[in-house]
């Protein structure tokens, strides 16, 4: 028979990190150690400016350590006038060579990257999680097709709900294995509504199947109970059944009906052997990384693998993989592969046919249940606290350190960063959430390695004031001389 391939557009996103990502690290088959090498790389190409800002803080450490008799004194001459204290230091500190703003080019630009990252991973999250989701549904498509029975036709515009394809040339066996687990038990019917988890027996109800095990019950009376095979079935029943006439004696009314409410319920059970293959789509497509299940969803234990169906539908919506008639979207269709003109709609994504497609998975706990373990966003606030910790202690020993109300605004910020990036850890992805991660682990080892540097270069400098004269020569100077 005829497989359908898929039409569906699934265009990347557009984005420098989004690039990098899913093209330039493409070499790299775990999305986790694409974004670890990405962060090192970037890190290290920026490490220049770690070590301006480390060499401009030291710089500054020496000046002020030069200008402190004369700061002393500017201290005892101005001050009870803090603000005219203050422009009188800022002043003596420009003069002599003091930077200011030797710190906020790298802060800039990490806030930038810090933006642009969060928006990129948000935009490559919804992309992976819509294609994730789009193989499983081709995986569900393909398998159902193989049971004879075609999804092009299944529900579509004209409320036909099946059509039976045989292929003489296929084996069916692995359905007759399948379905002699339900046919075979004492209980066909009892067996048959256990069998099929909770949603297919939603699809059941939904067209007016709600005795379909009593219904099914023909397909052992006429085939398991004859010895006959499902190959037999298909070859019994392909084709279109007639429809239900409006001048059909009532006797034929009555046999078509039941011959459509039996096909339509084996063809509603074939959606339940369907499903098989959507497990073994996501195990294949799925993106873990280490002990997260998925890299597009927040290390944390209350979320789950995939979506919840409102969750998605905001989510796809938001960048443009659904729209409002995405049941009617000339690029949301299968065709025939053998180059046929015979286009079938589907429905893609509704409610109905995502919780079918991805419902075996949920009952997958190993690999559905419990994303994360907070490890990542436990990291991320234990780095936050040591960067600023370590910053502090580098400013005051630079003469940069707030004084008065600006030291109690560094002890909020001490606290407050820490918590900030702990709400961006538990309400993004576990990729962005790496990304935090290594960036601090990296900004840590820099900041050492340039400080190791930094010393060493001051070190050879010993005893040079490297402050820079501006106007007269200081007449004290002159009579120390003497």
């Amino acid at each position: 028979m005829a497989f359908l391939t898929s039409a569906v557009q699934m265009t990347e996103p557009n984005g420098l990190w989004q690039w990098f990502i899913l093209n330039v690290f493409g070499f790299i088959g775990d999305y986790g150690w694409r974004i670890v090498l990405l962060v090192v790389f970037l890190k290290l190409i920026l490490s220049p400016l770690d070590f301006y800002q480390r060499y401009k803080m030291r710089k500054n450490q020496s000046i002020t350590e030069a200008l402190k008799p004369q700061l002393e004194k500017l201290e005892k001459q101005y001050g009870e006038d803090k603000r005219t204290l203050q422009q009188k230091q800022m002043e003596l500190n420009r003069k002599a060579g003091f930077s200011y703003m030797s710190a906020c080019i790298p802060l800039i630009i990490t806030l930038v990257l810090f933006i642009t990252f969060f928006t990129g991973f948000r935009s490559v999250s919804a992309y992976m999680e819509f294609k994730q989701y789009v193989e499983m549904h081709e995986s569900y498509v393909n398998a159902y097709n193989e049971t004879g029975f075609d999804y092009g036709v299944r529900k579509n515009a004209k409320g036909e709900r099946y059509k039976l394809t045989y292929d003489a040339n296929k084996d069916y066996s692995e359905i007759d294995e399948w379905l002699s687990g339900i046919f075979l038990s004492d209980d066909p019917a009892a067996e048959l509504k256990n069998s099929v988890d909770d949603v297919i027996n939603d699809e059941f109800n939904n067209v007016g199947l709600a005795d379909y095990a009593t219904i099914l019950m023909r397909y052992k009376e006429e085939i398991v109970d004859s010895g006959k095979t499902y190959k037999d079935f298909l070859i019994q029943y392909q084709g279109e059944t007639d429809p239900v006439k409006e001048d059909d004696p009532q006797d034929v009314k009555e046999q078509k009906m039941a011959l459509n409410d039996y096909l339509c319920s084996m063809s509603i059970l074939m959606q339940a052997k369907a499903q098989d293959g959507t497990v073994e789509a996501f195990k294949e497509n799925r993106t873990p990384f280490l002990w997260v299940k998925s890299i597009w969803v927040a290390d944390v234990p209350w979320a789950k693998a995939l979506p919840e169906w409102n969750t998605f539908k905001t989510t796809m919506n938001s960048y443009g993989y659904l729209a409002d008639n995405i049941n009617n979207n000339p690029s949301n269709v299968y065709k025939h592969d053998d180059n046929s003109e015979d286009y079938k709609y589907y429905s893609l994504i509704d409610q109905s046919t995502y919780e079918i497609v991805t419902s075996k998975v949920r009952k997958e706990s190993d690999l559905y249940n419990t994303n994360g373990y907070l490890i990542l966003v436990v990291l991320v606030l234990g780095l936050s606290i040591l960067s600023q910790v370590i910053s502090n202690m580098q400013q005051k020993k630079s003469g940069q350190a707030a004084q008065g109300d600006g030291m109690g605004m560094m002890k909020v910020m001490l606290w407050i960063m820490p918590i900030m990036l702990g709400v961006f850890a538990l309400t993004s992805s576990s990729a962005f959430t790496l990304y935090m991660v290594v960036n601090s682990v990296m900004s840590l080892v820099i900041n050492l390695i340039t400080s190791l540097i930094v010393n060493a270069i001051f070190g050879k400098k010993k005893g040079d004031s490297m402050v820079v004269k501006h106007g007269r020569v200081d007449p004290n100077e002159k009579i120390n001389k003497k």
